[in-house]
């Protein structure tokens, strides 16, 4: 992997979780305990599980490293890591 490519990843991991952090109510109250799928500032994809979500990407041949996939806990909820 060049660095270029290196960068790229990064400033897509970093676009992505500037678009959760700031539209963070907004997706718990729509997406709230379910995995979604974040491209270009937009959810493309949600599922209960990690899984159902790649296999959703997959079906509409989406590249999985160009996408941030993420957890949206319910209002009240509180993960741990």
């Amino acid at each position: 992997m060049t660095e270029q490519e290196i960068l790229k990843e990064f400033e897509i991991l970093e676009t992505g979780s500037q678009f959760i952090s700031v539209n963070f109510k907004g997706l718990q109250k729509e997406f709230g305990g379910r995995f979604i799928a974040i491209r270009d500032k937009e959810v493309i994809a949600d599922a209960d599980t990690f899984n159902d979500v790649k296999k959703i990407l997959d079906a509409q041949k989406l590249n999985f490293s160009k996408t941030i996939v993420q957890f949206i806990p319910r209002e009240g909820e509180i993960i741990l890591y």
